[in-house]
This record gives structure tokens, sequence and C-alpha cells, in this order.
């Protein structure tokens, strides 16, 4: 396969993958809700962002999760797409994706399959926004939601782009690593064709500048810096870093906890409404005496401990 060029999955293979799945015997009302039903059964969380390798491994990043999400719904005919996150709904700089599905009513669904989210809110939002007739790539705060004219995913050659930068990152960690310089030509040709399919991208642009500084070409390192740091915006992506408690959600799964358990953990931890919730209130919520839920809560820590244990 040449460098730059990605593998496409075919509609076949999602069919042959949906053949062995678990499938939820009855679909919602909402058929972007037992899409996500579907995933959650059959996905794990994981480290895999290539969607044959999710539909392999039967694991995924957000990343990853957001291409498989995306890709059901347009094989069952929904409106979706794939948005970046700024600021997820607790304050955090990371780097996360996750999916828009839009209906014809004019609701918005934003599905947060790594957060254990149905219709999550995070704070803030890299989406294309209409303006008149154009589209256009930009960053916009939860409130300002309700006064834009019309909101869709990012382009596809975006997502593209961001799977590149995914992949220069691992020729970066080598080249860092082993002192490569082999490996610092790989990296910088993955973000370049980064760039070029999301402009202006601005993690891209930083890690090529580590990538320049490194092999002594402090001019094209210099651009890069001024590029990636040039506004707001462009500088929490650089600061954005994997959360340890974000990273932590793949325990969930490895202590095979089931998404119901899962979801009131969630729900708990404030993953899911970005502030931590009291027993009472989340009791109240699921309509369950506050007993029975500090059980289901401590079940759920108990199996998070013995996991800690193995390691």
């Amino acid at each position: 396969m040449k460098r730059g060029k990605l593998p496409q999955v075919t509609r076949q293979e999602i069919d042959e993958a949906l053949s062995y799945w678990d499938i939820p015997e009855m679909p919602e009302p909402v058929m972007s809700n037992w899409l996500y039903e579907l995933v959650k059964r059959n996905v794990k969380r994981g480290r895999f962002f290539h969607l044959r390798d999710v539909l392999l491994h039967r694991q995924a990043d957000c990343l990853g999760y957001a291409q498989l999400m995306n890709c059901l719904g347009q094989r069952f005919g929904l409106d979706s797409g794939i948005v970046e996150i700024v600021i997820d709904n607790g304050g955090r700089y990371v780097p996360h994706y996750i999916n828009l599905i839009k209906f014809s009513s004019g609701k918005r669904q934003f599905m947060d399959l790594w957060y254990g989210g149905k219709d999550i809110k995070h704070r803030r939002i890299g989406a294309q926004i209409k303006e008149g007739r154009k589209w256009r790539v930009r960053d916009l705060d939860w409130d300002e939601l309700e006064d834009v004219e019309d909101i869709k995913g990012l382009p596809p050659k975006a997502i593209e782009g961001i799977i590149h930068y995914v992949l220069g990152n691992r020729h970066l960690r080598l080249a860092l690593r082993d002192k490569n310089g082999a490996e610092f030509d790989c990296a910088i040709q993955y973000y370049t064709r980064a760039i070029s399919l999301y402009p202006g991208y601005a993690r891209a642009h930083f890690n090529r500048a580590i990538a320049y500084e490194n092999k002594g070409e402090h001019g094209k390192a210099t651009l890069d810096y001024a590029q990636s740091l040039r506004d707001e915006s462009s500088q929490i992506r650089v600061l954005a870093r994997e959360h340890e408690d974000v990273i932590g959600l793949m325990e969930l799964d490895r202590a095979n906890i089931g998404i119901r358990e899962q979801e009131i953990y969630l729900f708990w931890k404030g993953f899911i409404t970005g502030k931590q919730m009291t027993l009472p209130d989340i009791a109240k919520h699921y309509g369950v005496p506050e007993s029975k839920m500090g059980k289901i809560i401590s079940a759920v820590e108990a199996k998070l401990d013995s996991i800690l244990i193995e390691k």
C-alpha cells in the first residue's frame, strides 16, 4: 500500500461483520439508539482506529468508534457525521471524536461511544457550519449550536487527515526513542499528508515541527510551531492530551461490566453529564432505591479494583 493512500472498507465487509455480531432483538424507536446498542454489544474499547482493524479485532478507540458508527449510520440511512471534541463536558482538553446524527425534524443527537452517552453535551466541538450557501470548518461552544443555520460532521478528507496524523505519531514515537532519521522522515510525510487533507490542522503542524527540530531543520520547525499556535483553538488542540480518567474507561470492558451497569457508573462519575452525580440524584434519575443503586456502583468498582490488582 502506498503511504498516503488508506484502505477503504467495503459494504460487503460491513455486512459480513454484522452476520456474526450479537444483534439486539428489537430496534429501539430511534434507529440511532439501536445502532449505538449494536456497536456497544459487539465492539469494546481498545486502541484500534482503522475501520478494518476495528471490525477484525472488535475493539476501537474513540476515532475507530466514530468511523464505525458513521459507516453503520450511513448503511442504515441515517444522516451521520464525525465531529471533533475540542473541550469535553468535564472541561478536559482531550483528542476525542464522536458522532453527530441529524434527523428530518431538525433534532440533533451527539453520540459518544467511548464516554458512554447516547446524547452527550461536550463544551466545544469542531464541525462544519453552514454560513449562507457555504460550509466551513470551525469550532463552536455548545451554547452556540442553537444559533447556527446548519451543522454537519467534518469532511471525509479531514477525517482521513486525522488518521494520517495518528499514523505519523507512531513513527514520531519510534524516531524519538531510537533517534532514527528514517522514522523522522516517515513521520514528516504522514504529517504533511494530514495537513494537505485537513489544512491548518494544529496537531499535525506541532508534531511535524518536533520532527523537523530533531532533524536540525530549525527554519521549517519555527514555521510549523507558529502555525500550530496561531490562535486559541489551535493552542487548545496542541495542549490536548489523553487524560488518564478517559483512558481508564477501557477497564470497564476489560472487567466485562455490562452496558447497563457501565451507563450507571459513567453517569455517576460524570462522563455523561460533565459533573459527578450524588447517589440520591442518580437513584432518582433511574427510578430505583438508593440502596440498590449503591450496590450496583459498588459492584462495578469491585470489578475495576480486581483488574487493577491483576496488573
